[in-house]
C-alpha cells in the first residue's frame, strides 16, 4: 500500500512538473531528481563500478555508466527548461551541481533497504537514502 501511495505521488509530481514547465512565465534554475532506473543518469555506476559497452555509445558515443543506451525522461525534462543533463549525485568528482543533482540508481526501491543486496533488490540506494543523501 505504501509504495502505491508512493507511486502515485510520484506520477503526480511528474505532470505537475510538466505542466509548470510548458508554462512560459516560469523558471527553474535547477532540477533535483529522485527515482530508479528510469532516470538513473550513471548513479549505480558511480557507485559500484562503470557499466559495460553499449551502453550509452547510440546517443552519447560512449559508455557514460547509465543503464540505458540513450536519453531518459529527466534528459528531456531538463532539455525542454534549458538546463544541461544532471550531474549524478553518487559521481562527485568532476560534476557541476549548479543545475541541480540527481539521486536516482538503477533498481532502488521506495522501501527502505535491508543489510544485504539479497533482501532489498538490486540497489541499496532507496528513496530514503536518496532523500538523506540531498538533506
Amino acid at each position: 500500500m505504501a509504495s502505491s501511495c508512493g507511486l502515485q505521488w510520484l506520477l503526480l509530481a511528474q505532470a505537475l512538473l510538466v505542466v509548470v514547465a510548458s508554462s512560459d512565465s516560469c523558471h527553474f534554475p535547477t532540477i533535483f531528481n529522485f527515482g530508479d532506473s528510469n532516470s538513473d543518469t550513471g548513479g549505480l555506476s558511480a557507485a559500484f563500478g562503470a557499466t559495460p559497452s553499449p551502453y550509452g555509445e547510440s546517443f552519447f558515443g560512449e559508455p557514460v555508466g547509465r543503464y540505458s543506451n540513450g536519453r531518459l525522461l529527466i534528459d528531456f525534462i531538463a532539455s525542454s527548461l534549458g538546463l544541461p543533463f544532471l550531474s549524478t549525485y553518487l559521481n562527485s568528482v568532476g560534476t557541476n551541481f549548479s543545475h541541480g543533482a540527481n539521486f536516482a540508481t538503477s533498481g532502488s526501491t521506495i522501501r527502505q533497504s535491508y543489510a544485504t543486496l539479497s533482501q532489498s533488490g538490486f540497489s541499496p540506494i532507496s528513496m530514503d537514502v536518496q532523500t538523506w543523501e540531498f538533506s
